[in-house]
């Protein structure tokens, strides 16, 4: 079965394969991010300043729930 071949993938093999996978594919998918960028620039620059100061809260709150459940060796946020 080809789940079974799958499973027997060695992690050395695996890392082979990403590292000839397609360039073609970088390139489409960095084109990509580019339009989601200059959106998100776009958008960031038509906010308020209230729209502004709710994003930060929303971003502050973000960061205390991500490093709620990790040490405190392990913080993501600082």
């Amino acid at each position: 079965m080809l789940a079974d071949r799958m499973l027997h993938v060695s992690p050395e093999s695996f890392r082979n394969r990403l590292k000839s996978y397609p360039d073609w594919d970088k390139h489409a998918q960095s084109g990509l991010a580019v339009k989601f960028l200059e959106k998100r620039r776009q958008r960031i620059a038509q906010m308020n300043e209230v729209d502004i100061q709710d994003a930060e809260i929303a971003f502050e709150r973000f960061k205390v729930s991500i490093n709620s459940d990790r040490p405190d060796n392990a913080k993501l946020y600082l």
